[in-house]
């Protein structure tokens, strides 16, 4: 028997985008440290009650360090431990908009897939992606 809790099918073994969260971050919050970055993007995920694995996150800055998205650099200026101070390098803006293309058509094709999944089940309450011209959701 299937452990539907555990299948991909949940939700909660797919992947929750952490690397264009980290990008966007940065973007706006240029010299953060991990644990801040975390923090930062747990609470925009917190109404979805989605959780961010703190090693994971650290994998991914040093995956995105190796290949030229982030720079870092050490921050002895604070009592305590040094910190990393993770930084956008010009390939991690253009990175940033490349996740916005891309998650941009992936909602358009999740879009389309709720609306095809809508026609087959047309008793089920699902949630309906609307896109106006410019291609962005419309609430």
């Amino acid at each position: 028997m299937i452990d539907f809790n555990e299948c991909p099918c949940s939700g909660k073994n797919m992947s929750t985008l952490v690397a264009p969260w980290i990008l966007l971050t940065l973007y706006h919050h240029e010299g953060t440290h991990g644990y801040e970055i975390q923090k930062m993007i747990l609470a925009r995920l917190q109404e979805l009650d989605l959780g961010l694995n703190m090693t994971g996150l650290y994998r991914h800055l040093n995956l995105l360090e190796k290949r030229g998205v982030l720079t870092s650099t050490w921050d002895t200026g604070e009592p305590g431990p040094a910190k990393r101070k993770y930084y956008l390098t010009e390939s991690g803006k253009e990175c940033l908009w490349r996740w916005l293309g891309t998650l941009g058509i992936q909602l358009l094709l999740i879009g389309k897939f709720l609306d095809e999944a809508h026609r087959v089940f047309p008793q089920a309450i699902l949630p309906k992606v609307v896109m106006n011209q410019t291609g962005r959701k419309v609430n």
